[in-house]
């Protein structure tokens, strides 16, 4: 298909955008998350049989404006961080971009290289310039396409496809679609799926924490992803997920192979399995004989080699902090005792536990000592006046940082399929607000390992929009 002549006189606005798309797109697909590109690839395309353009086309443009790191960092955060040339009017436009708006539009007015089109949803007007003149193209005045806009100014232009509706009634069911994925993805769904979650696993094996050999994990854990998605039924609808995904969305939910087992796991002495209502399914290697530590009541610790393993747990980022908040809350006060001994410190206090944990788990730059970290633990948790984010974590995305997430916008991440996710927890400061602290799986998804990922397909009808109260500039 030949492609519609590139009008002249383009405005400098338009031809920086279109400048700044291309070397955003040559980052994410050729710059430092080149290979996490690659996985998202492999995930959306592990069954097809042929892969066109137009997909693959699809997919960047979803990969730019909807995918997030565990951090909740998309591709313009990494490109921003990468390239401190740029002067302010294109970070202006790249933080812009961040509110992207992938809808269903109806086209009211056609211009030589402007559009004029109203969301079917909210009907807000959104004026749109294009490089492209638009006679050369199959728009037509009263169309219904679905489309990702960016704002540029006062105005938007297209990002990736358009795909033109064949009639309204086909862009209704797009808008229907989009408000089922709105609604599967928003934070009280995926709050449900995670409390969901723990009731199956504690259904299926009678406890939220079961211990098993490095040889029996991978059949346990696909025993209840089995049960999860195959053989739960849901008590008011009494469809299984898989029967839910095909009576919402007509497609067949495949739940793929689990990734393979971290070797660190296979050669542990044995593995808990711990489902926890905020971080999913966690995998914690050794965590019975960790566990041993605290439960003697003996002065001394009794456990062959408990410092290096307490260490490992306090070091490992990808250890959460659920696994020292399940010993605290039995036994504070032989925690208190262990990391008194541990550390050195006779004074330390529980209180300081979180400041222990977040300052080898997330060191910050410019905080070197451990007293120095806990007494900026004391200035939020015991003083009323602290402001609420005086910790300025390190940039985590430079070139070559390894990234991992799903999809946020993806069908098989939603509550109803159920896969299991984790949500970030807080640790909560009595004087000012809350300090996020994550549980970061591994690149093998150490924290969430029975979280099978369906083939996935880009819907171009998801509204992207971010809460940062951005309106549409006109309104008929």
């Amino acid at each position: 298909m030949s492609s519609p002549s590139r009008s002249t006189n383009i405005p400098s606005d338009l031809d920086r955008a279109d400048r700044l798309k291309r070397e955003l797109s040559e980052f994410a697909t050729g710059g430092a998350l080149k290979n996490e590109y690659g996985r998202q690839q492999k995930l959306f395309f592990e069954s097809a049989a042929a892969v066109d353009e137009a997909e693959q086309e699809s997919l960047l443009d979803w990969f730019l404006f909807d995918w997030f790191d565990e951090n909740g960092e998309g591709v313009v955060d990494h490109f921003l961080v990468s390239r401190p040339d740029l002067g302010g009017k294109e970070r202006a436009i790249l933080l812009d971009w961040k509110d992207s708006i992938n809808s269903v539009f109806e086209i009211r007015l056609l211009g030589k290289n402007t559009l004029t089109l109203r969301e079917l949803d909210t009907k807000d007007i959104f004026p749109v310039a294009t490089l492209r003149a638009l006679d050369q193209t199959l728009f037509k005045r009263g169309q219904c396409i679905g489309a990702r806009l960016l704002p540029l100014g006062d105005r938007f232009i297209f990002s990736g496809l358009q795909c033109i509706m064949p009639d309204r009634e086909a862009a209704t069911e797009a808008l229907e679609m989009r408000r089922r994925l709105e609604a599967l993805i928003s934070p009280e769904a995926l709050e449900k799926t995670q409390r969901e979650q723990r009731d199956a696993f504690c259904e299926f094996f009678g406890c939220d924490e079961l211990a098993v050999g490095p040889a029996e994990l991978a059949a346990t854990l696909g025993r209840f992803q089995r049960y999860l998605f195959e053989e739960r039924r849901d008590p008011e609808t009494g469809a299984t997920r898989i029967e839910e995904f095909k009576s919402q969305f007509g497609q067949t939910f495949k739940v793929p192979e689990m990734l393979p087992l971290p070797k660190e796991l296979l050669v542990s002495g044995d593995v808990t399995i711990l489902c926890d209502e905020f971080d999913g399914l966690v995998l914690l290697p050794d965590y019975n004989r960790f566990k041993r530590i605290f439960d003697s009541d003996s002065s001394d610790v009794q456990v062959a080699g408990w410092q290096e393993l307490v260490w490992n747990y306090i070091k490992d980022p990808d250890i959460p902090i659920v696994a020292f908040e399940r010993v605290a809350e039995r036994r504070p006060a032989r925690v208190e005792k262990v990391f008194r001994q541990l550390l050195g410190d006779k004074g330390f206090s529980l209180e300081h536990l979180y400041a222990v944990l977040l300052h080898y788990k997330e060191p910050v730059e410019g905080i070197k000592d451990l007293s120095d970290d806990q007494r900026l633990w004391d200035f939020f948790d015991g003083n009323n006046r602290a402001p609420k984010a005086a910790r300025k974590v390190r940039p985590k995305a430079k070139a070559g940082t390894k990234v991992r997430k799903a999809p946020r916008a993806k069908l098989p991440t939603s509550a109803k399929t159920g896969t299991p996710a984790t949500r970030r927890r807080s640790v909560t400061r009595r004087g000012g607000g809350s300090r996020k602290m994550a549980a970061k799986p591994s690149a093998v998804k150490r924290s969430s390992p029975a979280s099978p990922t369906a083939k996935r397909k880009a819907v171009p009808a998801v509204k992207t929009r971010r809460a940062t109260g951005r309106t549409a500039p006109a309104k008929k």
